[in-house]
């Protein structure tokens, strides 16, 4: 996933998610199962107002990207630049939770300077992350690593803030291919967070790999590879505990690769994950969420390069048909 390095107006989430015992996959007491779900936001570049996509999108929380090293230091800061206690976003955040929604923090991602590699110990990452939590009031992080990263220093420090009451944590990784899931490094990660008794979500970016056959085959084959790689690692539970670690998050439209995601392929993944369990659901991203650029031949910040209605991913990932 990728952050703006420009100025403008923003979890590891780990969240283990248990869902009851349902009458049939995909359905609890005969109802569909609900899988959470929030649409990524960079909040460094213009997005649609957080309350203003919830009245109009099936979506109540949205996790904010990216907290990345202000100016090289151990403090957070979105992008690198903007202050995470910045007052347009602060008031975006307000307005969401007064209207009953929630937001989850996210660091890392494709660019910048990862507070991760700049915070010198665990007790000053673990610090680092508790600001960015506390000015927004968000309750989940989403660690999204896609660079090399100290595993000791941030599986210690993930271990110490989620030992704090309400914080849970998920894993945001990429995907090599279908065939080959999760990088050794990654897998490292996770196998020092289990040596830890960390509990956290796993959260897979079915995105901007090589595929050489049906789009939407490679992405529910990758869920499966990793599903298997998760339970390698936790193997108490057997395979619906591995789904329940499970997350899925996906590009609208066109990836930075060039292939396509489309709402069918979105649907799709999210019959996927309602049949299994899963623990998270989620894509990138809201302001890319509309048909403003149908057949645009690379991929854009503000648009999702097909034709769709306005929050149709939204809609399609959270599991409604029926527009607002």
């Amino acid at each position: 996933m990728r952050t703006a390095v420009k100025p403008s107006r923003l979890v590891i989430a780990v969240c283990l998610f248990v869902l009851p015992a349902c009458t049939r996959p995909g359905t609890r007491d005969g109802a569909a199962v609900e899988v959470p779900f929030a649409p990524y936001v960079d909040v460094t570049y213009p997005h649609p107002e957080l309350v203003t996509a919830a009245e109009h999108s099936p979506a109540r929380r949205f996790v904010l990207s990216f907290a990345l090293a202000n100016q090289g230091r151990c403090e957070p800061a979105w992008g690198g630049f903007l202050p995470v206690d910045h007052p347009t976003l602060l008031e975006e955040i307000r307005a969401l939770r007064n209207a009953g929604g929630s937001v989850t923090v996210a660091t890392g991602g494709a660019l910048g300077s990862y507070l991760e590699n700049v915070c010198a110990t665990a007790d000053e990452l673990a610090g680092a992350y508790r600001k960015a939590l506390t000015v927004t009031g968000a309750d989940e992080l989403d660690v999204d690593v896609e660079t090399r990263i100290p595993v000791d220093r941030v599986a210690d420090a993930l271990s110490a803030l989620r030992s704090d009451p309400g914080i849970d944590i998920r894993i945001t990784v990429a995907v090599q291919s279908a065939e080959r899931g999760l990088a050794p490094a990654t897998v490292t990660l996770l196998s020092a967070l289990a040596e830890r008794g960390t509990e956290v979500t796993v959260n897979a970016m079915i995105m901007n790999f090589a595929v050489g056959g049906s789009w939407r085959e490679s992405m529910i084959d990758a869920a499966e590879t990793v599903t298997d790689q998760i339970s390698d690692i936790w193997p108490e539970g057997g395979r619906p505990g591995a789904y329940r670690r499970l997350g899925l998050t996906l590009m609208a439209g066109r990836n930075d690769t060039g292939v396509i995601t489309t709402l069918d392929d979105a649907r799709a993944v999210t019959a996927y994950a309602r049949a299994h369990r899963i623990g998270f659901l989620g894509f990138w991203s809201l302001a890319r969420d509309n048909g403003g650029c149908p057949s645009s031949p690379t991929a854009r910040n503000d648009c999702s390069g097909i034709g769709q209605d306005a929050y149709a991913f939204t809609r399609s990932l959270a599991g409604e048909t029926t527009p607002r």
